[in-house]
């Protein structure tokens, strides 16, 4: 019988504590100048990763609190693709500014209040006015300006540059359009582990990609063929059985057994040479086939690979629309006509490994190509596939919006264009403007001043007094945070409005404004956030929402509401911190101020070259912390059930023997 042990329910200061010592543990990785950490498997092999996912699932967690939050960040990097090490970070600031303001009983209730009255407030009205929406088809240089910091927190430079190219050049080419380009990242994404291969023993330069898939089987039986070819997928064994499962059969005789044995023979050659008169050339096989299969099969012209993966086999069924064919029945010789079409079916040499390599027609959108991946050891491999796959499932987010809730969309339905706080005038003819830069003095910025500007920034934020001007103000002043010097080109400048499609200096195309999805500078848009939302990476969106945050505070009715408003908004800047903190002195500080001071008055905030991220994941970050968070004040009690150890009898029977 299982023994049940209740624990004491865990309390802000034990719960901030086991978040902290989580945080402590991933901070270190934290960003693209975060170092990694040595894991050691159970075979010896020491892998070195920067990995979130890794990081949490290598502590072998013993409290369930702890546990939980681990779970809860992990499913949070499985749903997005990326954040689990900003989840933690994030989630041990909340709980310990929650146990620094004194906690209470109302805080479950005040946190599902925050997010309806001021997250999703700030988020429609502030964070609206300064992101830019990617145009639909993801030209391939914005697709290396996403991929390539997404990829800094995962791996070293040289690794990062290499595989962002890679990892855009394999969507440039298994989309040839754009409008393919949704469907091509969601297969990319579900289908990675059968549209790469691994190469050890090479360096990462040697990556590439051909078209086509490349299975990790050799051929069974090889016989090549020109042109276009039939091939058939089956999912069982080809030789037929005497009896259908179940029933037994009896053999008198080694005369009826050596007849059965014959009825077989002649049984699966017929089915081979059916398979010929079908024009079928390539047996594609999801188990091993007996060796009278492959003989016959040599005989009559038909090449059959076995054993492939289950991945494998259901990226065939996706991208040809074929299904698996299943020939035993009465009507074994019936026309076969679910059959996949390739170009070509081939012997390929990987390292020291033979795989095959074939192209098949696609009967969709997606054109299929595969990623050849070289790295000097497996691990590395490992880590570099995981990486990417991630990487597609992160770019997926792109096209998803959050939508607002009911009482938040009729409020802002309700309001006049001309008195919202946030107004936007959006014109197809807005120019970027270069920032002035704010002089800030380094050796004089500490956090007094920090908390101070803050301080003060809440009550001038968007005066209603000032809301006319900044109507007109933003008539000349562009509102996008994505600004660059205007003598330097960067992948910034892909969200640039008023210029024209001519190549620049850099190799990056531009688009126009009217190309980008439209209604993204709508007031009052059914959607909370719009598809392609894009921000500068290194801290930008933290701060922002840490700003309008603390402005809708001030709105707030419940003293509850803004407390926790303070306490959400005070921890989005641990984020940045932890960035910034590898950085000269005070670097996160000067940068601070000078985007309150740009915000302020209203001047786009300073550029930044380093590329670009989605609103839409780190928007679902907060809310997934915030629901973290309800869900770990929510628990009343702890049962932990041990096993008991089982008593081992004495006394063996006859069988045992």
């Amino acid at each position: 019988m299982a023994a049940a042990m209740a624990e004491p329910v865990p309390e802000l200061p034990w719960l901030w504590q086991e978040a902290a010592a989580l945080a402590g543990a991933v901070r270190g990785a934290l960003g693209p100048r975060g170092g990694r950490a040595l894991l050691l498997r159970p075979t010896g092999e020491a892998v070195p990763t920067r990995d979130g996912r890794r990081l949490l699932e290598a502590l072998r967690l013993e409290p369930p609190a702890a546990r939980v939050m681990a779970a809860r960040a992990c499913s949070h990097r499985a749903a997005t693709g990326d954040g689990a090490k900003s989840f933690v970070v994030l989630l041990a600031a909340v709980l310990g500014g929650l146990r620094a303001a004194g906690g209470g009983a109302g805080l479950r209730r005040a946190l599902r209040a925050f997010e309806a009255q001021v997250l999703e407030r700030a988020a429609a009205r502030g964070l609206r006015r300064h992101w830019r929406t990617a145009p639909p088809g993801l030209p391939e240089a914005l697709l290396e300006a996403l991929l390539e910091p997404y990829l800094a927190g995962r791996l070293g430079p040289g690794e990062r540059r290499c595989l962002a190219r890679l990892c855009a050049e394999l969507c440039r080419r298994c989309a040839p359009t754009a409008a393919a380009r949704p469907e091509a990242l969601r297969l990319l994404a579900r289908r990675f582990a059968a549209l790469h291969a691994a190469v050890p023993g090479l360096p990462l330069a040697s990556s590439t990609i051909l078209p086509g898939i490349v299975l990790r089987r050799d051929f069974a039986a090889y016989c090549p063929a020109e042109g276009e070819l039939r091939a058939l997928l089956v999912t069982e064994p080809l030789q037929p059985a005497l009896t259908a499962p179940g029933v037994e059969f009896v053999v008198d005789s080694e005369g009826q057994y050596e007849a059965s044995l014959r009825w077989i023979i002649r049984r699966t050659e017929a089915l081979v040479k059916h398979l010929q008169s079908n024009s079928v050339k390539l047996l594609l096989s999801s188990t091993k086939q007996d060796e009278v299969v492959i003989y016959y099969a040599q005989l009559y012209g038909v090449s059959v690979v076995e054993c492939l993966l289950s991945e494998e086999m259901a990226l065939i069924s996706e991208i040809t629309g074929v299904s698996p064919y299943a020939p035993f029945g009465d009507d074994m010789y019936r026309e076969i006509t679910e059959t996949a079409v390739a170009s070509f079916c081939q012997p390929l040499l990987l390292g020291s490994k033979r795989c095959v390599h074939i192209g098949f027609t696609s009967v969709c959108a997606f054109q299929p190509h595969c990623l050849i991946l070289c790295g000097p050891v497996d691990g590395v491999n490992e880590q570099h596939a995981a990486a990417l796959q991630e990487a597609f499932t992160m770019l997926q987010q792109l096209f998803k919006t959050v939508d607002q809730r009911g009482e938040c969309k009729a409020e802002g339905e309700s309001q006049n264009k001309a008195s919202d706080v946030c107004s936007w005038d959006s014109s197809p003819t807005q120019k970027q403007i270069v920032v002035e830069n704010i002089s800030c003095n380094s050796n004089q910025v500490s956090e007094c001043q920090l908390k101070a500007l803050s301080d003060e920034t809440e009550t001038k934020i968007l005066a209603p007094d000032k809301s006319s001007s900044l109507v007109d103000k933003q008539k000349s002043y562009s509102t996008a945070v994505l600004a660059c010097n205007a003598d330097t080109v960067t992948a910034c400048e892909l969200l640039d409005v008023g210029k024209g499609l001519e190549k620049t200096c850099c190799n990056i195309v531009p688009f126009k404004q009217e190309e980008s999805c439209v209604g993204i500078a709508q007031d009052h848009s059914s959607s909370l956030i719009e598809a392609g939302s894009l921000l500068p990476v290194g801290g930008y969106f933290e701060i922002l929402l840490h700003y309008y945050i603390q402005y809708y505070a001030k709105q707030c009715q419940q003293s509850e509401v803004a407390v926790v408003s303070n306490v959400v908004a005070d921890a989005l800047l641990s984020i940045p911190k932890a960035l910034y903190r590898t950085t000269e002195l005070d670097s996160f500080t000067r940068f601070y101020l000078k985007a309150v001071n740009s915000l302020r008055k209203n001047q786009p905030l300073p550029g930044n070259k380093e590329g670009l991220e989605s609103v839409y994941c780190k928007y679902q970050l907060v809310v997934s912390v915030l629901h973290c968070v309800t869900e770990l004040l929510s628990i009343d009690l702890i049962i932990g059930i041990k096993q008991p150890v089982q008593k081992i009898e004495d006394h063996d029977s006859e069988d045992d023997f």
